[in-house]
């Protein structure tokens, strides 16, 4: 007898069988891509092996004159050595260092360099052997934290990327006060000599000089008024301590150690002690920012290096003869497409 099923039963198991078959075409058209994938990257391989083959002089030519053009570039181009210093002012921004920078490496790029050492105070000879200056600013780990703290409360307003970005930019370009000041140079021993010249360069810019020297004589000047506002208060201290004896002196029992000024006002005893060390604090403070000078600083000085930063011929060889083995596949590459095209075109025409 033969089985009756009811009819959502036989529905399922058609739906069961056809979701299987159509598992198994998936698996079986994945299997067969990774399989087309293989045949693709190994058909390469061998058209590649038989390009190289065909090509192996021109190939072996190029790398050849790269090898020879690579050594001569390092023979014709000095060795040069490079070095950074840390420098640092209150009145600086990305915009003036950046500024400074670019002027002088303009002037770097003029054969004579007059203009150059003009600007930098130095001999023409020395100025000849400056290949080039760089910057950045520099950024602390505190730096980045406040960024990021910023980005995420100007987020929490609802302030879309772009103008986050644009405030974080502006940030940078307005509230950077140290920077990074490398250069690179022919002769390692004229680094000192150029360290001295490139502090002076950015230290007498108008707009910093004018800063510091006002800065200068309002640090004279303040010290100046703290020095009297001590002695006039040592003064009144002696007066007080005076009065104090005077006082301690009588037996009347009623008097207290208080010192009474005008008719209703009196004055605590270590009014005067606290002030005066607070003052001399101040003073203190003043006068050690006046000797450092920490409106303008360097933090980090230029360090002579043995080692010249430029690669050594090793290394230019290495990268010209990569250079032009690029070139000889392109220029292959081209002369293949050739010879299609002219088999195409003898073909149709």
């Amino acid at each position: 007898m033969a089985n009756i099923y009811p009819m959502n039963e036989q529905n399922s198991n058609e739906q069961y069988r056809d979701d299987e078959i159509d598992l198994r075409k998936l698996f079986q058209a994945i299997g067969n891509g990774f399989i087309n994938v293989g045949n693709w990257f190994v058909n390469l391989i061998i058209r590649f092996r038989r390009v190289s083959l065909n090509y192996k002089f021109l190939i072996l030519g190029m790398v050849i004159l790269g090898a020879i053009l690579g050594a001569a570039y390092n023979k014709v181009n000095k060795p040069y050595y490079s070095t950074s210093m840390l420098i640092s002012s209150s009145y600086f921004n990305t915009r003036l260092f950046e500024n400074n920078i670019e002027e002088l490496n303009v002037l770097c790029k003029e054969e004579e360099r007059t203009g150059l050492a003009k600007l930098l105070a130095l001999d023409v000879e020395v100025a000849k052997n400056i290949k080039e200056f760089h910057y950045e600013p520099l950024v602390s780990e505190q730096d980045i934290v406040d960024i990021e703290v910023l980005k995420q409360k100007l987020g929490e307003l609802k302030v879309g990327d772009e103008d986050i970005q644009k405030i974080v930019d502006q940030l940078y370009i307005q509230n950077k006060r140290t920077y990074i000041l490398s250069v690179d140079v022919f002769d390692n021993s004229m680094i000192e000599t150029l360290q001295g010249s490139l502090i002076g360069y950015f230290k007498n810019n108008p707009y910093v000089k004018n800063r510091i020297r006002i800065t200068k004589i309002n640090q004279q000047n303040l010290i100046a008024k703290l020095k009297a506002d001590i002695k006039q208060l040592d003064s009144l201290k002696h007066l007080f301590n005076l009065n104090m004896k005077a006082n301690a002196n009588r037996k009347d029992e009623s008097t207290s150690n208080n010192v009474y000024v005008g008719e209703s006002g009196n004055l605590n005893p270590t009014t005067f002690y606290n002030q005066s060390i607070s003052l001399y604090k101040q003073l203190q403070s003043t006068e050690t920012a006046l000797e450092l000078g920490t409106d303008f600083e360097v933090r980090d000085s230029f360090t002579v290096f043995t080692e010249p930063s430029s690669p050594s011929i090793i290394k230019e060889i290495a990268y010209a003869m990569a250079i032009f083995l690029g070139l000889a596949y392109a220029l292959i590459l081209l002369l293949e497409i050739n010879k299609y095209l002219s088999r195409v075109e003898k073909e149709r025409f």
